[in-house]
């Protein structure tokens, strides 16, 4: 374990560097592509969403880009490729700007391959010491996932024949049966192979010690890798006690030495969308209507029960979950009951369209490149959106509330 406390050295370096604020700082950034068919790189702080994120685009001539990057802290950034942004999968090079000139080499990402990076500024020599051991704790289960799938030894013999009997008919009948299979080889645990369950037995033991090993990275770093690696751990959990565990590191650790960086704020939201739970209070905000005219919640939904419904465009579930909610609004508007809609978007002409489709009767309002940063806030930043149901002085009664959640409460208290 030697190599691990070579992660715990030069803390103070590091935590004097990102503290910068009087002059710019200058990152340059440089790289090189695959192919032709790499034709933009997109930038963006680290943990961005890319279907709002308000991002840089860097033009690719001749297999290779440059931008230079100025900021005013040491901040992480994120690099993917648009080709694979437009796919819908992709690897992401992270990392900080800071003093320097960063060098990243993309791969197809049919070579299931991470970019590299090469830098020799000091946050980037931690993180990249940090990937180095992370990957390989995990890189490792991922050679063998594949090695059980190309040699048939993930789904049982009946599973894989179903699999390959769903995709090859057009007839729906047939998939509606051949599914209902499906499904019950899966509730019956018969759908995998003993060598599978094998598998996600050793999986839950190495996600462990990495999880360990990463918390403990964590707690004894104190530099602004640190800070990022909390934010980006805080962001993936989905486990109460653990969200407990970076809440503390946070208000015990990092807080007192970056209380004025953005990835500060950044926890602060993410810690304040913890509270978006029946029994606790909505978060108010204002944001403007496809007119321009700025709304504030509170006032919206001031002593009636409310839905907030945060949704966009592109998120096909919250607009189905949104329609579901019409025959309702137009039953109960007249007794104490309305709907505030925002829709997330980068362009406002995306909410209009939607609109123009699905006919919400109600107030929405419009969040562009998420200016107010209001899914933060509520909890979902990476997530499509949310319903919240809110009683009459401003108590959230339900989370996630369906149409029959809805109906039912109205029923009970109109």
């Amino acid at each position: 374990m030697k190599s691990k406390h070579l992660f715990f050295v030069a803390i103070a370096v590091l935590t004097s560097a990102c503290c910068r604020t009087n002059d710019k700082i200058h990152c340059h950034i440089e790289g090189t592509v695959p192919d032709s068919t790499y034709t933009t790189i997109l930038l963006a702080p680290s943990g961005s969403d890319w279907r709002v994120a308000d991002c840089d685009t860097i033009p690719v001539s001749d297999g290779k880009f440059t931008f230079d990057l100025y900021v005013d802290k040491v901040m992480p950034y994120e690099l993917v490729s648009m080709k694979e942004i437009n796919q819908g999968s992709w690897y992401s090079c992270n990392f900080f700007a800071e003093e320097g000139t960063v060098n990243v080499t993309f791969y197809h990402y049919d070579d299931d391959r991470k970019p590299d990076m090469i830098c020799d500024s000091p946050a980037n020599k931690r993180l990249l010491q940090f990937e180095t051991v992370s990957d390989g704790m995990k890189d490792p289960l991922y050679i063998e996932a594949d090695s059980l799938e190309r040699n048939g030894l993930w789904y049982s013999p009946r599973m894989a024949e179903l699999e390959v009997l769903i995709n090859s008919t057009d007839d729906e009948e047939v998939k509606t049966e051949l599914r209902k299979e499906a499904n019950a080889l899966y509730e019956s645990g018969k759908a995998f192979t003993p060598e599978y369950f094998a598998f996600q037995e050793k999986s839950k033991k190495v996600k462990a010690e990495h999880d360990r090993y990463v918390e403990e990275y964590i707690r004894s770093d104190r530099t602004i890798v640190g800070l990022y690696l909390l934010r980006r751990m805080a962001m993936r959990s989905r486990n109460a006690s653990k969200d407990s565990l970076f809440i503390t590191l946070f208000n015990d650790v990092y807080q007192p030495l970056f209380s004025n960086h953005p990835l500060s704020e950044s926890i602060e939201i993410w810690i304040e969308g913890r509270g978006i739970k029946a029994g606790n209070r909505f978060i108010d905000f204002t944001a403007p209507a496809l007119d321009g005219t700025l709304h504030t919640l509170s006032k919206e939904i001031d002593g009636k029960i409310a839905l907030i419904d945060l949704w966009a465009s592109w998120c096909g579930s919250c607009r189905r979950d949104s329609k579901s909610m019409i025959p309702l609004y137009e039953s109960y508007k007249d007794k104490g009951f309305t709907i505030v809609g925002i829709a997330r978007e980068k362009k406002r002409e995306h909410m209009e369209h939607a609109l123009a489709k699905d006919g919400y009767p109600w107030l929405n309002l419009l969040e562009i490149n998420d200016a107010n940063r209001i899914w933060e806030k509520y909890g979902v930043g990476n997530a499509g959106g949310i319903m919240v149901l809110v009683d009459r002085d401003g108590t959230i009664l339900a989370v996630h509330s369906t149409s029959e959640d809805v109906e039912r409460i109205l029923k009970e208290r109109l």
